[in-house]
């Protein structure tokens, strides 16, 4: 009588395991498709220069047109409308936010090292640059737990010509 009870509690048991499992497999194909997201929108950023610098030979940065352009590119990679809030396409559930931009332009002296203490990120720039910090949520397949949500962080340089 006792193997008829232990073979459906183990099968439950395993179950349970098993979407677990599931459940933190798809939380990180999140976080690496939020990441490629930052990535490619810290880069497309980078690409915008300033053409009043440029016609005076300074390589630097336009930084409100390399805002737009890394916000356009997060919200076509993650299929967001242009407030930032998922479409019935897209992965996530919940709005994204760009919580920190910042563009680092060419009056300052190079290599510069970058450090921002509230995300903990610190790198070595070459040329001006852009850094891009999101946050995404992503919500769990059981309710009851909490949410996983990632600050990520992405910088891109200057392409010298």
């Amino acid at each position: 009588m006792y193997k008829l009870l232990i073979i459906p509690l183990m099968l439950i048991v395993w179950l349970s395991l098993y979407a677990g499992a599931i459940d933190q497999e798809l939380a990180m194909k999140s976080y690496y498709k939020g990441k490629q997201a930052v990535n490619r929108g810290a880069h497309a950023a980078a690409l915008q220069l300033d053409s009043l610098a440029l016609a005076e030979g300074i390589f630097q940065l336009d930084p409100i047109q390399a805002r737009a352009e890394a916000e356009r590119m997060i919200y076509l990679n993650l299929l967001l409308d242009e407030a930032g809030n998922p479409t019935a396409q897209s992965f996530i559930r919940k709005p994204v936010q760009i919580v920190h931009f910042d563009v680092l332009d060419a009056s300052l002296s190079y290599p510069y090292h970058y450090k921002l203490d509230s995300y903990d990120f610190q790198t070595t720039f070459e040329r001006p640059a852009v850094i891009v910090v999101i946050k995404i949520s992503y919500p769990r397949i059981f309710s009851i737990n909490n949410p996983v949500e990632w600050n990520i962080i992405g910088s891109a340089q200057l392409v010298p010509l």
